[in-house]
C-alpha cells in the first residue's frame, strides 16, 4: 500500500543543479539575515551563523593547502564539538566527501574505515593521533592528519595535550595542528559542485556485519532539511535543538546540523556521552525546545533518581517537543514521557540510507505504538516477499522512497543491488498499515520468528512486558524449548531485584494481553542489554547466548 502518494506528489523538489550544500547552509543564513544569530552552543559560549561561515571557508582553504582534491574522502573522527561541524561543511565546501565517523571506538576498528574510503586526510582528536600514525604505514592513500587540539574529551579519560612529542612529530611528517593551518589560511571560495555529485558517506552501524559507506549527494541534506525540519515540524529561528544521539550519525547529523542549520535556528553540541544529568542540564541551561534520542534514552531519563526532580523544579519547562527514533518507541513508554513531563514525543522511522526520519507522528496526530505516516516528499509500501502491496493490518516488508536515499553502498554492489529497487528503499524492517494509513513496526526481517507457525512480533511481545512496573527493558529473542520446537524469550533488565515471582508475574501479564503462542516461554534477567552506539538493542547476541 502506497499510503503517501497523493502527498509524494504534492512535494516538488527546488534544488538547483549547481548546488554545493555547504554554501547553501552557510551562505543560506547570511542571506536570511540570521548572521549575528547564534548557530551552535557549546560549553557555555555561543558561535554566530557568520562564524560558521567563516570558518568553513577558511578550512576549505586548509584543505587547498594540503592539495586535497575534489571527490577525495576525508575521514573525521571528532565528537560533537565546533571542530566537528567546521571539517564536515568545510570539506563539502571544497569539494571532497566528509565520511564521519565514531571517535569512540576500539582503537583496532579505525583501520576499516580509513582503508575502505581510502581517505586522504583523518581529521582527529589528540587521543587518536598515535593510532591513526601507526595505520598510515599501511595506508598509501592517507597523506594527512590533522588534529583539532580542543575537539573534547575523551571517552573514560582525559585529553592528551601532549600529542606534539618529537617522537609522534617525527614519526610522520604529515602530521599537523589545526591550529597552525588555520592561522595562515585563505578562506577559499566554494566548489562549483551539482547536485548530485557525492557530497558525504554515513557508515552503516555494522550491528551484524562490517559497516558499509552509504554515499550521499548535495541535494540529499536539501530534501532531508526541507521535508522533516521545514514542512513537518515547521522548525523556526526561535527554537533550540538538542541530541543525544550524535553527529556522526545519520539521525544526530539531522538533529544538530542541517535542520537547525536549513531553518536558522540553533543546536546545543555537547561533547561527551549522554547521560540523563548532562542532557537534563543542558536542557535547562539553554531553554531547548526540540530534544531528540532514542526510545532506550528515554527510558533511562524517567528511571533515573534525579528525574522527579527535574520535573519538580521545572528543568523541562522549555521543551516543545520530543522526537523519538532509531529504534521503535513501545507504547507504553510514549504514554509514560508524556504523563510525566507533559511534552509530546513523536516517535518516528528513519535510517542512515534515507539520511533522516521518513515516517512519523506529528505534534498534533500522535499514535502512542504506531510509527506515524509518511511524511511529506516520501513514500511507504508494505509488501509481500515478491514485491506486491499487501492488505491493510497484514504484516510484510517496509520499502519506502523519497529523494534524499543513497545511491548505494560503496564497494558492495551486491548490497546495493538488494537494498535499492528502483526508487524503492528495502528498509529490512517489518511492518503494518492500517487502514487509516498508519504504519506499525514489527520488527526487523532477521528479528522475527515463529511460533505454532504463526509470525511473532518480538516488539508487540516487549510492548505488553513493558507495561509492568517490574521492567525497566526487555527483549524477546526466538529460541528452541526442549522438545525442539521454536519459542519466545525475554531478556529483562528489571526495575529491583530478580526473583522466580517476578518472572512468574511478567509470564502472567503477558498471558492476559496476548495470544498464547506470542507468551515467552521463559523469563530471563539480565544486568543489561546489549547495544549498538546509536542505542538499538542487539539482539543476535541475545540469540547466540540461546545456541
Amino acid at each position: 500500500m502506497n499510503s503517501s502518494a497523493d502527498e509524494l506528489a504534492q512535494y516538488q523538489s527546488s534544488y538547483p543543479h549547481e548546488l554545493n550544500i555547504a554554501q547553501r547552509l552557510a551562505d543560506g543564513a547570511l542571506a536570511n539575515g540570521w548572521g549575528k544569530r547564534t548557530a551552535f552552543h557549546y560549553r557555555g559560549a555561543r558561535v554566530s551563523f557568520a562564524e560558521v561561515r567563516e570558518d568553513t571557508g577558511r578550512f576549505a582553504g586548509v584543505l587547498s593547502e594540503l592539495e586535497v582534491a575534489a571527490e577525495q574522502r576525508v575521514l573525521i573522527a571528532l565528537p560533537d564539538t565546533p571542530a566537528f561541524l567546521t571539517s564536515f561543511l568545510g570539506t563539502i565546501w571544497h569539494g571532497s566527501v566528509a565520511v564521519p565517523i565514531n571517535p569512540y571506538l576500539p582503537l583496532d576498528r579505525y583501520e576499516f574505515f580509513l582503508r575502505d574510503s581510502r581517505a586522504v586526510a583523518a581529521i582527529v582528536p589528540p587521543w587518536l593521533v598515535g593510532t591513526v600514525i601507526e595505520l598510515s604505514a599501511r595506508l598509501p592513500a592517507l597523506q594527512h592528519i590533522v588534529v583539532f587540539c580542543d575537539p573534547g574529551t575523551p571517552e573514560g579519560g582525559t585529553d592528551d595535550g601532549d600529542w606534539k612529542t618529537p617522537k609522534l612529530i617525527g614519526s610522520s611528517p604529515r602530521l599537523h595542528d589545526v591550529a597552525d593551518l588555520l592561522e595562515g589560511a585563505i578562506a577559499a571560495p566554494p566548489a562549483s559542485t551539482s547536485c548530485d555529485e557525492p557530497a558525504f558517506w554515513l557508515y552503516t552501524s555494522g550491528s551484524t556485519g562490517l559497516p558499509k559507506g552509504a554515499i550521499h549527494l548535495h541535494h540529499d541534506i536539501w530534501v532531508a532539511a526541507d521535508c522533516w525540519g521545514q514542512r513537518t515540524m515547521d522548525m523556526g529561528p526561535d527554537h533550540v535543538h538538542l541530541s543525544a544521539s550524535k553527529l556522526y550519525f545519520a539521525y544526530g547529523l539531522g538533529n544538530s546540523l542541517h535542520c537547525p542549520m536549513w531553518s536558522g535556528g540553533s543546536a546545543v553540541l555537547v561533547d561527551k556521552r549522554p547521560t540523563p544529568s548532562n542532557m537534563t542540564e543542558a536542557i535547562a541551561a539553554n531553554k531547548v525546545t526540540h530534544f531528540y534520542a532514542v526510545p532506550s534514552f528515554y527510558n533511562a531519563m524517567m528511571a533515573d533518581d534525579g528525574f522527579s526532580a527535574a520535573i519538580a523544579a521545572g528543568l523541562y519547562s522549555s521543551l516543545e517537543v520530543c522526537v523519538s527514533a532509531g529504534d521503535a518507541l513501545p507504547a507504553p513508554l510514549c504514554d509514560r514521557w508524556m504523563k510525566a513531563t507533559g511534552v509530546p514525543v513523536l516517535d518516528g522511522i528513519g535510517s542512515t540510507e534515507l539520511l533522516h526520519i521518513f515516517i512519523a507522528n506529528r505534534p498534533n496526530d500522535i499514535r502512542p505504538g504506531s510509527s506515524g505516516r509518511p511524511i511529506l516528499g516520501y513514500g511507504a509500501r508494505v509488501v509481500d516477499e515478491d514485491g506486491n502491496d499487501v492488505s491493510p493490518e497484514v504484516v510484510g516488508d517496509l520499502w519506502v522512497c523519497g529523494d534524499s536515499a543513497c545511491i548505494g553502498y560503496w564497494n558492495r554492489h551486491e548490497a546495493t543491488k538488494q537494498a535499492l529497487r528502483g526508487k524503492w528503499f528495502v528498509t529490512g524492517d517489518k511492518y503494518r498499515v492500517d487502514s487509516e494509513g498508519y504504519y506499525w513496526y514489527a520488527g526487523r526481517a532477521d528479528d522475527m520468528f515463529k511460533v505454532h507457525g504463526q509470525w511473532v512480533s518480538p516488539s508487540q511481545v516487549e510492548s505488553v512486558l513493558l507495561e509492568h512496573e517490574g521492567v525497566h527493558e526487555v527483549a524477546v529473542v526466538a529460541a528452541t524449548d526442549d522438545r525442539g520446537l521454536s519459542c519466545g524469550v525475554a531478556f529483562v533488565v528489571p526495575v529491583g531485584s530478580a526473583n522466580k515471582a517476578l518472572a512468574a508475574a511478567l509470564l502472567e501479564h503477558a498471558a492476559g494481553s496476548l495470544s498464547r503462542y506470542l507468551v515467552p516461554e521463559t523469563i530471563k534477567f539480565v544486568d543489561e542489554l546489549p547495544k549498538t552506539p546509536t542505542g538499538k538493542i542487539q539482539r543476535y547476541l541475545l540469540r547466540n547466548q540461546m545456541e
